[in-house]
């Protein structure tokens, strides 16, 4: 399913948490988060924002004193930067160890629709892809574990990279990864232990329920340049929730048309028809509702989405309400909690004449499409049903802007 990276000190911290150990780095988000920092020590600060190539952004600064730290926090932390052309700001940092090392390893896994990749060099650091081709791999079934013949592919015999890379591999089976990248990885030069310089995560969107002993304080973060606002989250929150799939994101907050499509390929060719018709500049959202929501799922969901679109209180906006087919969602359920949230806005609804057009297949399609339609008279909101023996995107020609 969907692939969210991670913070690395949420990553890094998690992998300490799996052998049994301590991490010792720190989030930075304002300045007092420093105050744990000692005097006697260096340190390493950088940015925490789901980004690559901060070394030669220059945002990466060593063997900094705790004053020093704070200097460059204060001058860095909460400002504006456009990296790749987006403007954005640094809103958050992470402080760890300056460590002396030596030798310097590079490890990443990946999983792939038939196979998990690993990825092995002695070469490493920010100019990793300039040396790809001293990059070795080798291909994992899904039922197989890291072994012996995989070290001797590598050319591996020191032990202590052995156990590196077991429990890096262990890790990343087990806490729900489908992309882990240590670059570089070392051994502190007096006391021999494990240090993870920079590590790269990428969770599985649908490990939610089966990690929730090991993600329960776990952020799930925006990539950098991207914003969201309230209700944006609250739809995030509510889908890390359930099984189902709970999708928002405001395109234009001052759009005429609406939409409440189910995933895949449905909400994608009722997107490209509305511009295919020219409404392309008319459309409030992105969003998906599918995978059986129940009905307090379906209902607060809707309900932020008319929160949402009744802000701006332009009048005879549309609400494209559209699925292909209901193959195991139930199309009471969705109906349900949608006239639900209905009768939350219903004043809001009538005021801006509110106009909703339906297109719904699946089981029982009759009887609810007649329920819904039935439900918006009882509520005095206007309201065009189709059923299976239209077309999906006919339903859209109804629209008069």
């Amino acid at each position: 399913m969907a692939r969210f990276g991670i913070r690395e000190v949420d990553a890094k911290r998690m992998y300490f948490e799996s052998i049994g150990k301590k991490y010792s780095g720190i989030q930075v988000k304002s300045l007092e988060d420093i105050s744990v920092l000692e005097d006697n020590k260096k340190y390493v600060v950088k940015p925490d924002m789901l980004f690559g190539k901060r070394g030669k952004y220059w945002l990466v600064w060593v063997k900094l004193e705790k004053q020093e730290v704070k200097s460059w926090l204060k001058e860095k932390l909460h400002t504006s930067f456009t990296l790749k052309w987006v403007e954005w700001k640094l809103e958050v940092c992470m402080v760890e160890d300056f460590v002396p090392h030596k030798e310097e390893y590079y490890v990443s896994f990946d999983a792939t629709r038939d196979w998990d990749v690993m990825y092995f060099s002695t070469e490493w650091g920010i100019d990793i892809e300039e040396n790809w081709e001293k990059v070795q791999k080798v291909l994992i079934a899904p039922d197989k574990n890291l072994s012996d013949e995989h070290f001797a592919y590598f050319h591996i015999t020191d032990e202590k990279i052995k156990q590196t890379l077991s429990s890096l591999w262990k890790y990343f089976r087990e806490y729900g990864f489908v992309y882990l990248e240590v670059n570089p990885f070392c051994f502190h030069s007096e006391t021999g232990e494990l240090v993870l310089l920079d590590m790269v995560a990428k969770v599985d969107d649908q490990e939610f329920f089966r990690q929730k002993h090991h993600w329960w304080d776990l952020e799930i973060p925006n990539y950098y340049g991207f914003s969201e606002n309230a209700r944006e989250a609250y739809i995030r929150e509510l889908d890390q929730q359930t099984g189902a799939s709970l999708k928002f994101k405001v395109l234009n907050e001052n759009a005429r048309i609406w939409t409440l499509l189910a995933g895949w390929g449905g909400s994608l060719v009722m997107t490209d028809s509305l511009g295919a018709l020219g409404y392309a500049d008319d459309i409030g959202n992105y969003w998906e509702l599918s995978g059986n929501p129940n009905r307090e799922f379906t209902r607060e969901y809707v309900s932020m989405l008319l929160s949402q679109m009744l802000e701006n209180n332009i009048p005879n906006k549309y609400l494209v309400i559209a699925w292909a087919i209901a193959n195991f969602t139930d199309i009471k359920t969705t109906f349900t909690g949608i006239i639900d949230a209905f009768e939350i806005h219903k004043s809001e609804i009538l005021a801006q004449n509110l106009q909703i057009l339906v297109r719904r297949w699946g089981i029982n399609e009759k009887a609810w499409l007649e329920y819904f339609r039935e439900s918006c008279e009882k509520l005095g909101i206007k309201c065009k049903i189709a059923d299976s023996s239209v077309y999906m995107t006919d339903i859209l020609k109804e629209i008069k802007l």
